[in-house]
């Protein structure tokens, strides 16, 4: 099987330790595919005035193009197509969760028949051919909540916002639920951490998203940080499933990649379609699920 390879998945559970706590965080393996129409995909990516005609152009042009649909956020008007202008009182890194939230509700009210919502940045890539797989054994009206999992302030951990997140449609409704009437974050300087903390609130669970063979498919390191080294402080230490270098860093059936330039997003463009195309001509890896 390929890099692109479908998943044979289903659910088990595995034991992690959270804040001291021993978590019983559900895994996807070995169970049947719960959405035999195709998944739609809404793809949320936060951006700014002075990177969309650089790092958002190169989602755009590349990962972005095969969700069913990408809306880029940012913090200035612009007139260009699928980028909504939020209007900040305040913008930068201390206010991440006000755009976040602001972002969820937007496509909340204007886009209500999509199954899932991926939030990522605009120097994340998404490998959305094996997210697709993953995200098919799931059902869209259970509350789902995936990605890479730190074991940090709620009793289930939050996911890293770099690494991108996924939310089924009722996950997504919890949120919105939670932020409206539970007095959930509306503004912070980590985005991902409150909105962990509220879906933890509302009773949303998160996923283990690794292979059978403990890898993990999201990342929120560089591709360099998890196939080379070192590894960041939080990297090592934090990480539900303690992150790993060399060829045992990530699963054959990796999902995403945090801080990837530009540049890099078009050779791994490149890189997939070739695998795509010409897939059955090579034996890489192997169905990591199964």
């Amino acid at each position: 099987m390929n890099f692109l390879s479908s998943y044979s998945i289903g659910y088990t559970y595995s034991s992690k330790i959270q804040q001291n706590a021993n978590i019983r965080r559900p895994t996807a393996r070995n169970r049947y595919p719960q959405s035999p129409l195709p998944t739609s995909i809404m793809c949320l990516v936060l951006t700014t005035h002075n990177t969309l005609l650089s790092k958002a152009k190169a989602v755009n042009d590349t990962w972005g193009k095969r969700c069913n649909k990408t809306i880029f956020f940012t913090n200035r008007p612009t007139t260009l197509p699928n980028v909504v202008f939020l209007d900040l009182a305040q913008d930068g890194r201390t206010h991440l969760t006000d755009k976040v939230v602001r972002a969820f509700e937007y496509v909340h009210k204007h886009f209500t028949d999509y199954d899932w919502f991926l939030k990522a940045d605009d120097d994340t890539y998404v490998i959305l051919e094996n997210l697709r797989h993953f995200l098919s054994y799931f059902k869209s009206n259970d509350p789902v909540y995936l990605g890479q999992n730190y074991k940090l302030y709620t009793k289930q951990g939050y996911n890293s916002g770099g690494a991108g997140y996924v939310l089924s449609k009722e996950a997504l409704n919890k949120l919105m639920f939670g932020i409206k009437y539970k007095n959930c974050a509306r503004d912070g300087n980590d985005e991902d951490v409150d909105i962990g903390k509220c879906l933890d609130s509302q009773g949303v669970p998160v996923y283990d998203t690794t292979d059978k063979f403990n890898r993990e498919t999201f990342h929120g390191g560089t591709m360099e940080d998890h196939m080379v080294g070192p590894l960041s402080d939080l990297l090592k230490n934090y990480p539900s499933t303690p992150a790993r270098t060399g060829r045992d860093c990530c699963s054959t059936s990796t999902i995403t990649f945090h801080y990837v330039s530009p540049k890099i997003m078009y050779i791994l463009d490149i890189f997939l379609y070739h695998l795509t195309v010409y897939g059955r001509n090579y034996n890489i890896g192997q169905n990591a699920f199964a």
